[in-house]
Protein backbone atom coordinates (compact mmCIF):
# COMPACT_ATOMS: atom_id res chain seq x y z
CA UNK A 1 0.00 0.00 0.00
CA UNK A 2 1.33 3.23 -0.95
CA UNK A 3 0.12 7.05 0.03
CA UNK A 4 -2.11 9.22 -1.30
CA UNK A 5 -1.07 10.88 -4.15
CA UNK A 6 -1.46 14.27 -5.09
CA UNK A 7 -1.78 15.57 -8.68
CA UNK A 8 -3.67 18.61 -11.10
CA UNK A 9 -4.95 15.73 -13.34
CA UNK A 10 -8.61 17.06 -12.20
CA UNK A 11 -7.77 20.38 -12.34
CA UNK A 12 -10.48 20.78 -15.74
CA UNK A 13 -13.03 18.85 -14.64
CA UNK A 14 -16.48 21.08 -14.30
CA UNK A 15 -17.82 22.35 -10.98
CA UNK A 16 -19.96 19.87 -9.64
CA UNK A 17 -23.63 21.93 -8.21
CA UNK A 18 -22.76 20.17 -4.47
CA UNK A 19 -19.42 21.97 -4.29
CA UNK A 20 -20.98 25.39 -4.36
CA UNK A 21 -20.98 27.23 -0.99
CA UNK A 22 -24.63 28.13 -1.14
CA UNK A 23 -25.75 24.26 -2.50
CA UNK A 24 -23.90 23.55 0.94
CA UNK A 25 -24.85 25.83 2.86
CA UNK A 26 -28.32 25.87 1.97
CA UNK A 27 -29.04 22.18 2.52
CA UNK A 28 -27.07 21.80 5.75
CA UNK A 29 -28.82 25.00 7.21
CA UNK A 30 -32.70 24.32 6.40
CA UNK A 31 -32.36 19.92 7.36
CA UNK A 32 -30.88 21.28 10.38
CA UNK A 33 -33.60 23.46 11.60
CA UNK A 34 -36.10 21.09 10.09
CA UNK A 35 -34.77 18.87 12.19
CA UNK A 36 -34.83 20.66 15.36
CA UNK A 37 -37.81 21.61 15.39
CA UNK A 38 -39.33 17.75 14.68
CA UNK A 39 -37.05 16.38 17.42
CA UNK A 40 -38.47 19.19 19.59
CA UNK A 41 -41.84 18.43 19.11
CA UNK A 42 -41.45 15.05 19.56
CA UNK A 43 -39.32 15.48 22.90
CA UNK A 44 -42.23 18.26 24.11
CA UNK A 45 -45.00 15.72 23.51
CA UNK A 46 -42.93 12.54 25.18
CA UNK A 47 -42.11 15.45 28.47
CA UNK A 48 -45.19 17.06 28.48
CA UNK A 49 -48.16 15.65 26.40
CA UNK A 50 -47.48 11.92 27.74
CA UNK A 51 -45.17 12.53 30.33
CA UNK A 52 -43.74 9.11 28.79
CA UNK A 53 -40.02 9.67 28.09
CA UNK A 54 -37.82 6.43 27.29
CA UNK A 55 -34.39 5.80 26.22
CA UNK A 56 -35.64 6.29 22.82
CA UNK A 57 -36.16 9.95 23.28
CA UNK A 58 -32.59 9.94 24.95
CA UNK A 59 -30.91 8.80 21.77
CA UNK A 60 -32.61 11.09 19.86
CA UNK A 61 -31.84 14.16 21.96
CA UNK A 62 -27.85 13.03 21.75
CA UNK A 63 -28.33 13.00 18.13
CA UNK A 64 -29.44 16.03 17.91
CA UNK A 65 -26.32 17.49 19.58
CA UNK A 66 -23.93 15.30 17.62
CA UNK A 67 -25.95 16.68 14.28
CA UNK A 68 -25.87 20.22 15.22
CA UNK A 69 -22.39 19.67 16.03
CA UNK A 70 -21.49 18.28 12.79
CA UNK A 71 -23.77 20.96 10.40
CA UNK A 72 -21.54 23.82 12.24
CA UNK A 73 -18.69 21.90 11.68
CA UNK A 74 -19.62 21.75 7.70
CA UNK A 75 -20.36 25.19 7.42
CA UNK A 76 -17.47 26.29 8.68
CA UNK A 77 -15.28 23.66 6.71
CA UNK A 78 -16.59 25.85 3.59
CA UNK A 79 -14.37 29.15 4.05
CA UNK A 80 -11.78 26.57 4.90
CA UNK A 81 -11.71 25.41 1.06
CA UNK A 82 -14.76 22.35 1.14
CA UNK A 83 -15.84 22.74 -2.87
CA UNK A 84 -12.44 23.54 -3.75
CA UNK A 85 -9.16 21.14 -5.07
CA UNK A 86 -7.09 20.75 -2.43
CA UNK A 87 -3.88 21.40 -4.01
CA UNK A 88 -5.66 25.30 -4.06
CA UNK A 89 -5.81 25.65 -0.58
CA UNK A 90 -3.72 28.04 1.71
CA UNK A 91 -2.00 26.29 4.62
CA UNK A 92 -4.51 27.89 7.26
CA UNK A 93 -7.52 26.43 4.88
CA UNK A 94 -5.83 22.74 4.29
CA UNK A 95 -5.72 22.52 8.26
CA UNK A 96 -8.90 24.31 8.80
CA UNK A 97 -10.57 22.16 6.95
CA UNK A 98 -8.96 18.76 8.04
CA UNK A 99 -10.07 20.00 11.34
CA UNK A 100 -13.68 20.77 10.48
CA UNK A 101 -13.65 17.25 8.77
CA UNK A 102 -12.59 15.01 11.57
CA UNK A 103 -15.47 16.58 13.60
CA UNK A 104 -18.17 16.49 10.16
CA UNK A 105 -17.02 12.71 10.01
CA UNK A 106 -17.32 12.26 13.93
CA UNK A 107 -20.29 13.57 14.13
CA UNK A 108 -22.36 11.94 11.18
CA UNK A 109 -20.74 8.42 12.13
CA UNK A 110 -22.64 8.81 15.94
CA UNK A 111 -25.10 10.35 14.65
CA UNK A 112 -26.25 7.25 12.58
CA UNK A 113 -25.84 5.15 15.34
CA UNK A 114 -28.36 7.37 17.27
CA UNK A 115 -30.93 7.82 15.35
CA UNK A 116 -30.46 3.95 14.60
CA UNK A 117 -30.74 2.82 18.21
CA UNK A 118 -33.50 5.40 18.32
CA UNK A 119 -35.60 3.76 16.02
CA UNK A 120 -35.43 0.23 17.52
CA UNK A 121 -36.05 1.03 20.63
CA UNK A 122 -39.39 3.06 19.57
CA UNK A 123 -39.97 -0.25 17.92
CA UNK A 124 -40.08 -2.46 21.34
CA UNK A 125 -42.76 -0.16 22.43
CA UNK A 126 -44.89 -0.83 19.66
CA UNK A 127 -44.12 -4.62 19.27
CA UNK A 128 -44.12 -5.29 22.78
CA UNK A 129 -46.67 -8.46 22.23
CA UNK A 130 -44.79 -10.11 19.59
CA UNK A 131 -41.80 -12.57 21.50
CA UNK A 132 -39.89 -13.42 18.52
CA UNK A 133 -39.82 -9.85 17.30
CA UNK A 134 -38.91 -8.64 20.64
CA UNK A 135 -35.96 -10.97 20.77
CA UNK A 136 -34.71 -10.11 17.23
CA UNK A 137 -34.95 -6.17 17.95
CA UNK A 138 -32.79 -6.84 20.94
CA UNK A 139 -30.18 -8.44 19.40
CA UNK A 140 -30.53 -5.86 16.57
CA UNK A 141 -30.13 -2.98 19.07
CA UNK A 142 -26.93 -4.63 20.84
CA UNK A 143 -25.60 -5.19 17.50
CA UNK A 144 -26.13 -1.61 16.27
CA UNK A 145 -24.31 -0.32 19.16
CA UNK A 146 -21.15 -2.18 19.20
CA UNK A 147 -20.95 -1.18 15.14
CA UNK A 148 -21.80 2.33 16.29
CA UNK A 149 -19.15 2.48 19.06
CA UNK A 150 -16.56 0.59 17.06
CA UNK A 151 -16.59 3.07 14.05
CA UNK A 152 -17.44 6.13 16.30
CA UNK A 153 -13.92 5.57 18.09
CA UNK A 154 -12.05 5.09 14.47
CA UNK A 155 -13.87 8.41 14.03
CA UNK A 156 -12.92 10.18 17.57
CA UNK A 157 -9.51 8.82 17.51
CA UNK A 158 -8.48 8.98 14.78
CA UNK A 159 -4.85 9.03 15.54
CA UNK A 160 -2.71 8.62 18.64
CA UNK A 161 -2.79 11.69 19.52
CA UNK A 162 -5.91 12.99 17.62
CA UNK A 163 -4.19 16.42 16.65
CA UNK A 164 -1.94 14.07 14.10
CA UNK A 165 -5.11 14.09 12.06
CA UNK A 166 -4.73 17.41 10.59
CA UNK A 167 -1.25 18.27 11.22
CA UNK A 168 -0.03 15.53 8.86
CA UNK A 169 -0.48 12.29 10.13
CA UNK A 170 1.66 9.63 11.32
CA UNK A 171 2.42 6.10 12.06
CA UNK A 172 -0.22 5.96 14.75
CA UNK A 173 -2.78 7.14 12.42
CA UNK A 174 -5.40 4.48 11.60
CA UNK A 175 -9.01 3.47 9.83
CA UNK A 176 -10.30 7.22 9.37
CA UNK A 177 -7.00 8.63 9.53
CA UNK A 178 -4.99 6.45 7.49
CA UNK A 179 -2.08 7.32 5.24
CA UNK A 180 -2.81 4.63 2.71
CA UNK A 181 -5.58 4.62 0.16
CA UNK A 182 -7.00 1.43 0.47
CA UNK A 183 -7.12 1.35 4.45
CA UNK A 184 -8.65 4.71 4.19
CA UNK A 185 -11.41 3.92 1.76
CA UNK A 186 -12.38 0.33 3.26
CA UNK A 187 -12.92 2.33 6.40
CA UNK A 188 -15.74 4.57 4.75
CA UNK A 189 -17.28 2.23 2.53
CA UNK A 190 -17.57 -0.41 5.08
CA UNK A 191 -19.06 1.81 7.26
CA UNK A 192 -21.55 3.26 4.32
CA UNK A 193 -22.18 -0.69 3.69
CA UNK A 194 -23.07 -1.70 6.43
CA UNK A 195 -25.30 1.42 7.26
CA UNK A 196 -27.56 0.93 4.27
CA UNK A 197 -27.98 -2.41 4.86
CA UNK A 198 -29.21 -1.35 8.59
CA UNK A 199 -31.47 1.44 7.09
CA UNK A 200 -32.69 -2.02 5.08
CA UNK A 201 -33.76 -3.72 7.80
CA UNK A 202 -35.18 -1.02 9.92
CA UNK A 203 -37.12 -0.24 6.97
CA UNK A 204 -38.76 -3.74 6.49
CA UNK A 205 -39.34 -4.37 10.09
CA UNK A 206 -42.82 -1.89 10.33
CA UNK A 207 -44.06 -3.41 7.09
CA UNK A 208 -46.23 -6.16 9.01
CA UNK A 209 -48.12 -3.58 10.34
CA UNK A 210 -49.67 -3.36 6.92
CA UNK A 211 -51.21 -6.14 6.97
CA UNK A 212 -52.66 -6.45 10.47
CA UNK A 213 -55.59 -8.09 11.08
CA UNK A 214 -58.17 -4.92 12.81
CA UNK A 215 -55.70 -1.67 11.30
CA UNK A 216 -57.90 0.61 9.50
CA UNK A 217 -57.72 2.53 5.97
CA UNK A 218 -56.06 5.51 7.21
CA UNK A 219 -53.80 3.84 9.70
CA UNK A 220 -52.15 2.41 6.62
CA UNK A 221 -52.41 5.62 5.02
CA UNK A 222 -50.38 6.95 7.46
CA UNK A 223 -47.39 4.07 8.07
CA UNK A 224 -47.41 4.05 3.64
CA UNK A 225 -46.83 7.96 3.94
CA UNK A 226 -44.10 7.48 6.52
CA UNK A 227 -42.24 3.93 4.76
CA UNK A 228 -42.14 6.77 2.13
CA UNK A 229 -40.27 8.81 4.07
CA UNK A 230 -38.20 6.03 5.13
CA UNK A 231 -37.34 5.13 1.84
CA UNK A 232 -35.80 8.26 1.14
CA UNK A 233 -33.35 7.65 4.26
CA UNK A 234 -32.57 4.63 2.23
CA UNK A 235 -31.90 6.33 -1.03
CA UNK A 236 -29.37 9.09 0.62
CA UNK A 237 -27.94 6.26 2.07
CA UNK A 238 -27.15 4.24 -1.01
CA UNK A 239 -26.29 7.45 -3.64
CA UNK A 240 -23.67 8.24 -0.40
CA UNK A 241 -22.03 4.72 -0.85
CA UNK A 242 -21.75 4.48 -4.29
CA UNK A 243 -20.06 8.07 -4.48
CA UNK A 244 -17.27 6.96 -1.82
CA UNK A 245 -17.06 3.78 -4.29
CA UNK A 246 -16.83 5.50 -7.81
CA UNK A 247 -14.06 7.83 -6.29
CA UNK A 248 -13.05 5.81 -3.89
CA UNK A 249 -12.87 7.97 -0.75
CA UNK A 250 -11.73 10.89 -3.01
CA UNK A 251 -8.45 8.83 -3.52
CA UNK A 252 -8.83 8.45 -7.34
CA UNK A 253 -7.61 9.81 -9.45
CA UNK A 254 -6.30 12.09 -7.06
CA UNK A 255 -6.39 12.83 -3.39
CA UNK A 256 -8.97 15.53 -3.63
CA UNK A 257 -11.49 15.53 -0.18
CA UNK A 258 -12.66 19.12 -0.77
CA UNK A 259 -13.01 18.52 -4.59
CA UNK A 260 -14.72 15.55 -3.73
CA UNK A 261 -16.13 15.14 -0.62
CA UNK A 262 -19.07 17.97 -1.05
CA UNK A 263 -21.51 15.45 -2.27
CA UNK A 264 -20.95 12.95 0.02
CA UNK A 265 -20.91 15.41 2.96
CA UNK A 266 -24.21 16.65 1.83
CA UNK A 267 -26.10 12.95 1.29
CA UNK A 268 -24.77 12.50 4.77
CA UNK A 269 -26.77 15.17 6.40
CA UNK A 270 -29.62 14.47 4.52
CA UNK A 271 -29.75 11.10 5.48
CA UNK A 272 -29.35 11.32 8.81
CA UNK A 273 -31.87 14.89 9.15
CA UNK A 274 -34.38 12.30 7.10
CA UNK A 275 -33.94 9.73 9.58
CA UNK A 276 -34.76 11.59 12.33
CA UNK A 277 -37.70 13.48 10.89
CA UNK A 278 -38.61 9.62 10.68
CA UNK A 279 -38.03 8.91 14.08
CA UNK A 280 -40.57 12.24 15.33
CA UNK A 281 -43.20 12.44 13.00
CA UNK A 282 -44.98 9.76 14.23
CA UNK A 283 -44.61 10.69 17.85
CA UNK A 284 -46.17 14.41 17.69
CA UNK A 285 -48.21 14.27 14.54
CA UNK A 286 -51.45 12.77 16.42
CA UNK A 287 -50.45 15.73 18.74
CA UNK A 288 -50.37 18.75 16.25
CA UNK A 289 -53.09 17.38 14.48
CA UNK A 290 -55.50 17.67 17.08
CA UNK A 291 -54.54 20.91 18.60
CA UNK A 292 -57.56 23.10 18.71
CA UNK A 293 -56.33 25.56 16.44
CA UNK A 294 -59.54 27.92 16.59
CA UNK A 295 -58.07 28.51 20.34
CA UNK A 296 -54.62 30.48 18.81
CA UNK A 297 -57.32 32.36 15.86
CA UNK A 298 -59.84 32.89 17.88
CA UNK A 299 -63.28 34.51 16.51
CA UNK A 300 -66.06 35.14 19.16
CA UNK A 301 -69.97 35.93 18.11
CA UNK A 302 -72.48 37.07 20.33
CA UNK A 303 -76.27 36.12 19.20
CA UNK A 304 -78.56 38.68 20.59
CA UNK A 305 -82.09 37.53 20.85
CA UNK A 306 -84.80 39.94 20.89
CA UNK A 307 -88.15 39.02 22.13
CA UNK A 308 -91.36 40.13 20.94
CA UNK A 309 -94.30 39.31 23.34
CA UNK A 310 -98.16 40.00 23.14
CA UNK A 311 -101.93 38.88 24.50
CA UNK A 312 -104.89 38.44 22.49
CA UNK A 313 -108.04 38.87 24.29
CA UNK A 314 -109.51 35.52 24.05
CA UNK A 315 -105.87 34.30 25.27
CA UNK A 316 -103.14 34.58 27.47
CA UNK A 317 -99.91 33.19 25.90
CA UNK A 318 -96.24 34.13 25.08
CA UNK A 319 -95.09 33.37 21.31
CA UNK A 320 -92.02 34.65 19.97
CA UNK A 321 -90.85 37.21 17.65
CA UNK A 322 -88.09 37.77 15.06
CA UNK A 323 -83.94 37.37 16.04
CA UNK A 324 -81.04 39.40 15.10
CA UNK A 325 -77.09 38.41 15.87
CA UNK A 326 -74.26 40.68 15.69
CA UNK A 327 -70.61 40.46 15.78
CA UNK A 328 -68.36 41.63 18.90
CA UNK A 329 -65.62 41.56 20.54
CA UNK A 330 -64.73 40.45 24.27
CA UNK A 331 -64.49 44.32 25.63
CA UNK A 332 -68.16 44.58 23.99
CA UNK A 333 -68.89 41.23 25.83
CA UNK A 334 -67.57 41.46 29.16
CA UNK A 335 -69.71 45.32 29.30
CA UNK A 336 -73.07 43.54 28.35
CA UNK A 337 -72.78 41.14 30.80
CA UNK A 338 -72.41 43.56 33.10
CA UNK A 339 -76.18 44.71 32.90
CA UNK A 340 -77.91 42.51 34.21
CA UNK A 341 -79.08 38.90 34.53
CA UNK A 342 -78.19 36.53 31.49
CA UNK A 343 -78.94 33.74 30.11
CA UNK A 344 -75.91 32.31 28.13
CA UNK A 345 -74.72 29.65 26.63
CA UNK A 346 -70.81 28.34 25.80
CA UNK A 347 -70.05 25.69 22.77
CA UNK A 348 -66.73 25.40 20.68
CA UNK A 349 -67.22 24.20 16.68
CA UNK A 350 -64.24 25.52 15.22
CA UNK A 351 -64.40 28.84 17.46
CA UNK A 352 -66.00 29.86 20.45
CA UNK A 353 -68.96 30.85 19.73
CA UNK A 354 -71.13 32.93 22.78
CA UNK A 355 -75.10 32.85 22.54
CA UNK A 356 -76.58 35.52 25.02
CA UNK A 357 -80.58 36.36 25.48
CA UNK A 358 -80.95 40.49 25.25
CA UNK A 359 -80.55 41.44 29.62
CA UNK A 360 -82.40 44.17 29.77
CA UNK A 361 -85.77 42.19 28.54
CA UNK A 362 -88.18 42.03 32.14
CA UNK A 363 -89.08 38.95 33.62
CA UNK A 364 -91.79 36.79 32.69
CA UNK A 365 -94.14 37.95 35.84
CA UNK A 366 -93.29 41.43 34.83
CA UNK A 367 -94.79 40.94 31.16
CA UNK A 368 -97.89 38.94 32.83
CA UNK A 369 -98.49 41.83 35.28
CA UNK A 370 -98.29 44.47 32.58
CA UNK A 371 -100.53 42.65 29.79
CA UNK A 372 -103.71 42.13 32.31
CA UNK A 373 -103.59 45.41 33.58
CA UNK A 374 -103.47 46.60 29.37
CA UNK A 375 -106.60 44.42 29.00
CA UNK A 376 -108.52 45.62 31.59
CA UNK A 377 -108.51 49.20 30.61
CA UNK A 378 -108.21 48.97 26.94
CA UNK A 379 -109.52 45.51 26.44
CA UNK A 380 -108.33 44.91 23.30
CA UNK A 381 -105.37 43.34 21.65
CA UNK A 382 -101.88 44.50 23.21
CA UNK A 383 -98.49 44.32 21.49
CA UNK A 384 -95.31 44.46 23.60
CA UNK A 385 -92.14 45.17 22.43
CA UNK A 386 -89.18 44.38 24.59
Amino acid sequence: MSEFRYSTDNFDEPEPISNKPETIWGIVISCMILSWICVSLRLYVRFKIVHAPGWDDLCVGLYLLTITAGSIAVCFAVPCGLGKHFLQLEPWQSKGFLQTFYVANAAYVTSTTLIKEALLLQYLRVFDQSVFIRRFLIALVVFTALWGFSYSFLAWVPCVPVHDFWAGGGPTCYGYGSQYPRSFAATFESHAAVNMVLDIIVLIIPLQLLLKEGSTANARVRLAALLSMGIFVLVFAIWRLVTLVEHRVATIPTRDPTWYGPISIVLAVLEVDAASICASVPIFWPVLRNLDWGKIFVTQEVDITRETRYMEDDEDRLTHGTTHSRAGSETDLGTGSARGSRNKETYYQDSYVLSQVDPFRPSIERVHASARSDVAKHGSRKWMKL
